[in-house]
């Protein structure tokens, strides 16, 4: 008889702690992409506007509007599909324009355009090395492969008079392999601020080859020489992680920046994944130059020298630098 109480207690113990478990898993999961049984569309819709409460514009008036706008826009949807137009919306407000409800076959595409980067000096054996450097997807599954590229060729010549850093075209992504690929040319310290809605600053920071940002990345500590000119090339397209390449070069005194403006989406974005794969790219903080201590968020950012040939223009620049070096 005991030995039946015994069992019964423990079994109804167990049961206790999965009925438990499963509310826990029912109230918290979908917060980290689990979801115990399919959602409405109105509770789909509406767990996308709670994600949306931490967006960098959430305390304003536009996005307490655009809340309730999208609430009502709910209660009619049929689908899921139905709720995307209104989430879009709804995240422009709560994010800015840098935030975004991105489907699966968007990713899909962004991971297979994913480059790795290209690498060639004018001329040897001290001639001007330019490092093009492309948007990349954290699922591309090479960023240990893109970093080398570049850290292999910088190490083979340390000789060079200068290198220019051509960011046109990169429209960001993941940004470790390219911090990474740039670290012989950066200090060891912070490279990236970020700068959240209540004024809460958090660096990132590179050290001994290791960077913290992005999906995080660990390569080989190597320095080129200091002060060596290096050159930033930029355009409308430079975004997101390619903005924030820049600016972990801005205000050193050995760096100058050629083109044209960037396309000003200098922001993090966290990402929160819905039931039906689709992601809210949600911006939640602003970009901080860890040396100049310039804040950007949507504004584009300017280069040293506006110009239609960049690479002419900094190809020049660094052989006047070197020209007048001891």
């Amino acid at each position: 008889m005991k030995k039946k109480i015994v069992i019964t207690a423990i079994c109804l113990m167990i049961a206790m702690f999965v009925a438990a478990f499963v509310m826990l898993l029912l109230r918290y999961g979908p917060n980290f992409g689990i979801y115990l049984i399919k959602p409405t569309p109105q509770a789909y819709g509406e767990k996308a506007l709670s994600f949306m409460e931490y967006g960098y514009y959430a305390d304003s008036d536009d996005w307490k509007k655009a809340r309730s706008r999208a609430q009502e826009g709910l209660q009619n949807a049929e689908s899921f599909e139905d709720t995307y137009p209104i989430l879009r919306e709804a995240v422009a407000a709560a994010g800015g324009k840098h935030s975004a409800l991105r489907l699966p076959s968007d990713l899909e595409a962004f991971k297979e355009e994913s480059k790795l980067p290209l690498v060639r000096i004018d001329r040897e054996p001290d001639g001007i090395v330019t490092v093009v450097l492309p948007a990349y997807s954290q699922d591309a599954g090479k960023k240990e492969e893109y970093a080398q590229i570049i850290i292999s060729w910088l190490r083979e010549h340390t000789d060079a008079k200068g290198v220019i850093v051509d960011l046109r075209g990169n429209t960001g992504g993941d940004m470790a392999p390219m911090v990474a690929a740039v670290s012989p040319l950066l200090p060891d310290g912070d490279v990236l601020g970020y700068q959240y809605a209540n004024g809460q600053t958090n660096y990132l920071t590179l050290k001994n080859g290791a960077f913290n940002g992005g999906s995080g990345i660990t390569v080989d500590s190597f320095k080129m020489p200091e002060q060596l000119p290096i050159a930033i090339l930029t355009d409308e397209w430079t975004a997101s992680s390619g903005e924030a390449v820049l600016l972990a070069f801005r205000g050193l005194e050995n760096v100058r920046t050629f083109g044209s403006p960037t396309a000003g989406y200098a922001s993090v974005n966290t990402v929160y994944s819905l039931y039906d794969g689709v992601q809210l790219w949600l911006t939640v903080a602003a970009d901080v130059a860890p040396r100049t201590d310039e804040v950007f968020c949507e504004d584009p950012i300017s280069p040293d020298v506006l110009t239609d040939e960049p690479e002419k223009e900094a190809a020049a620049w660094i052989e006047s630098v070197k020209e007048v070096s001891p």
